[in-house]
């Protein structure tokens, strides 16, 4: 199997369970970019193409990318979370076989681990069966990128050059009193802008978002947690009126296991440290035209920071 051009695949196939409407089940896929340190290495891309089609059939699609160097961009079929979590073994295999054939991912600051969702369950059903607004969620999501860009920057392993240079944040946070405040208002209306995709949230894409921040990985808990924190993103952007931390997105739907390994994750990283601002909440808006109005909806600023926080 030679390896395709750059996003020259059209045949996508959805897997979910049987009974899953995908207008209440996002949809994700994933693009890991993996490259070999070593040109003398004995497996070379087409090589490690051949095996993964040989391994999974049409579940995986790998592609050319020049941006990083002697590698491949492996490319998923879109999924919903529910078949992910079913078939966890499959994607295991995948990062042991480009570990065992001598490729990386996370070392030289060159490949990516791009999410992209499908935009059809952001325009579905939320759990009481009401319409939601496409570009409420989007907006409700631009809202944690923008609210925990420094905690996510971390989160993310990349330098900060690589942050700023292929997925920067849209707005800068705004500092009163030494307090971190988002521009809601700015947020809203640069959540349709559509004419950059270099952003941590790319919307440059007729039928999906896309999550472009984090640095690749073939550490299999490192590339599951980063995907578990996606997930939550995302759910928690379909509630209307809705609070959340960015702790909670990081650490529900874990297990012990993952959640010890996550844990120490963001301390190595300093994510959890005082003056980080992980634990303050964030009002995310309504969702869809027949939500009520949010009392502690600000225009301006969200200013629920202090006013949960005054102890």
């Amino acid at each position: 199997m030679t390896i395709l051009n750059y996003h020259g695949f059209r045949d996508w196939a959805v897997r979910k369970d049987e009974n899953e409407d995908l207008k209440r089940n996002f949809t994700f896929g994933f693009e890991l970019e993996v490259t070999l340190l070593d040109d003398s290495n004995s497996v070379t891309p087409t090589m490690l193409s051949n095996k993964i089609k040989s391994k999974f059939g049409k579940l995986f699609v790998c592609e050319r990318d020049g941006s990083i160097g002697n590698g491949v961009e492996i490319i998923s079929q879109p999924m919903t979370w529910k078949w992910f979590m079913n078939h966890l073994d499959t994607f295991k295999e995948l990062l042991n076989l480009c570990v065992e054939s001598g490729f990386d991912s996370h070392t030289g600051d060159k490949c990516g681990l791009h999410v992209h969702i499908g935009r059809e369950a952001l325009g579905g059903f939320d759990s009481d069966n009401r319409s939601l607004n496409q570009n409420y969620v989007i907006t409700n999501i631009n809202y944690i990128m923008e609210r925990y860009q420094n905690e996510l920057l971390k989160f993310s392993r990349r330098t900060r050059r690589s942050y700023s240079r292929w997925c920067s944040a849209r707005t800068d946070l705004i500092d009163l009193n030494g307090h971190a405040f988002i521009d809601k208002d700015r947020i809203s209306k640069v959540s349709n802008d559509i004419t950059n995709r270099y952003y941590s949230l790319n919307l440059c894409n007729e039928k999906t978002i896309e999550f472009r921040f984090l640095r690749g990985t073939l550490k299999w808990e490192t590339f599951f947690i980063s995907l578990n924190l996606l997930k939550n993103i995302v759910e928690n952007s379909r509630k209307s009126n809705h609070v959340i931390t960015l702790e909670d997105l990081i650490f529900n739907g874990l297990d012990d296991e993952f959640k010890n390994y996550a844990i120490d994750y963001c301390k190595k990283r300093k994510i959890t440290d005082e003056e980080c601002d992980w634990k303050k909440p964030l009002f995310l808006e309504k969702t869809n035209s027949e939500s009520l109005s949010n009392i502690f909806q600000f225009n301006k600023l969200d200013l629920a920071n202090d006013i949960l926080n005054d102890e």
